[in-house]
């Protein structure tokens, strides 16, 4: 049962030159006869009444004294740990015990209470996960090395099955991003035929249809596959988020150019509402690093947003705000609109679907808000009954992962 334990060679203790080599054997055989036994002026009480396993060290890192704690610990009584030394007992937990005893004791012996981990073998045979902490203690001119052990295996196997949850969870997660995006890809082939078709005979390019509730039933074909297309792209994006996978692409971002790009896209859809999209932002004016493409949905949910739900012939404006009395490492971008507004009620419960995260079919506000939320902004909106509404996003100038 002891063949596990390198502190046991046959039926003795092992030697400084068993544990740390002929070298170091030598260099420290004459320190083994030196203070092996405490000063009776060393006041032993602290180890008595310490809640820890204790040693006591000399300069060469020979145990002096130790208290019961620490023979229970290691299954040996505290004579036969006297005289020993504490690389017999202790190992580094990061190498192999014959090559990191020196390093272990340089460690120990510094007294600089800093905690370090390491691996204590008993008597038994049994490795157990130890966190160590010393002081040097100064009795009489003589310097001494007061050790407290602190047994952590249970920490280090709480630490270990948390990190494999992780890991798998993670797994989990690519794993269902990834399904979703074949999802996505395999459902934009056929969607583009029906939304394509449909809109071939909603606006009769090839002649008449007959009759014209067959045109409004086309009509119909393409907004609803559209919904669906926006519907399944939305899913991969809360996917995205909760994975976190978002932060992965950190990078320089000018966001006068991301707004840019957003408003080309929502071109089409503006002219045909009759609705003038004005971008205060210039180009250049403000760098910044976040995720450009996350970042870029979200403006785009807000612009999209805004021109849906705005009147005939309204107004959509683009502007940056930064408030140095608050926070110099943030700044608001703000989208107002002159549509149709919210009454309290709408507002309401819409400020309560972004608080709790929930789901809105508003064009992505809660999915903006999430992000908002991971990256450490935050989204307000203000809304009256046709007058308007104002969405403010509040972002960091820089966000480097979580």
């Amino acid at each position: 049962a002891m063949t596990g334990n390198p502190a046991i060679r046959g039926d003795r203790l092992a030697l400084p030159s068993d544990v740390l080599g002929p070298e170091h054997g030598r260099t420290m055989a004459p320190a083994a006869n030196e203070l092996l036994v405490a000063p009776p002026a060393l006041p032993e009480l602290w180890l008595d009444i310490a809640p820890d396993a204790m040693l006591c060290l000399n300069q060469s890192g020979f145990i002096c004294a130790v208290n019961d704690r620490a023979a229970t610990m290691f299954g040996c009584h505290s004579k036969l740990m006297t005289g020993a030394h504490l690389g017999a007992f202790i190992a580094d937990d990061q190498a192999a015990p014959e090559a990191s005893s020196p390093r272990l004791l340089e460690h120990v012996l510094a007294g600089d209470g800093k905690p370090l981990e390491a691996t204590a073998h008993t008597m038994a045979g049994q490795h157990l996960a130890v966190e160590i902490t010393s002081m040097r203690h100064d009795q009489a001119g003589a310097i001494f090395t007061v050790c407290a052990l602190r047994d952590i295996t249970h920490r280090k196997h709480s630490e270990t099955v948390l990190t494999e949850a992780k890991e798998i969870a993670e797994r989990a997660n690519v794993a269902k991003l990834e399904f979703l995006s074949q999802l996505s890809h395999e459902l934009r082939t056929p969607l583009a035929a029906i939304i394509g078709f449909g809109e071939v005979m909603r606006d009769e390019m090839f002649g008449p249809l007959g009759v014209k509730l067959y045109q409004s039933y086309a009509a119909d074909i393409c907004k609803s596959g559209q919904q669906l297309t926006d519907a399944v792209e939305r899913i991969i994006d809360v996917t995205r988020l909760e994975g976190r996978m978002a932060m992965a692409h950190a990078r320089q971002a000018d966001l006068g150019e991301i707004i840019e790009r957003v408003m080309e896209n929502a071109a089409a859809a503006a002219s045909h509402q009759g609705i003038r999209v004005t971008n205060n932002v210039r180009r250049g004016s403000l760098p910044v690093m976040l995720d450009d493409e996350t970042l870029e949905k979200m403006i785009g949910h807000v612009i999209d947003n805004a021109i849906a739900f705005n009147r005939f012939g309204g107004k959509v404006e683009v502007s940056v705000a930064t408030d140095q009395k608050k926070d110099a490492n943030q700044f608001e971008l703000v989208i107002a609109d002159t549509g149709i507004g919210m009454t309290p009620d709408k507002l309401g419960t819409l400020r309560r679907s972004l608080d709790s995260a929930g789901t809105d079919s508003g064009g992505g506000l809660s999915l903006c808000s999430a992000f908002l939320h991971l990256i450490g902004g935050r989204l307000d909106v203000a809304s009256a009954h046709n007058l308007g509404t104002t969405v403010t996003m509040t972002l960091p100038r820089r966000h480097d992962g979580i």
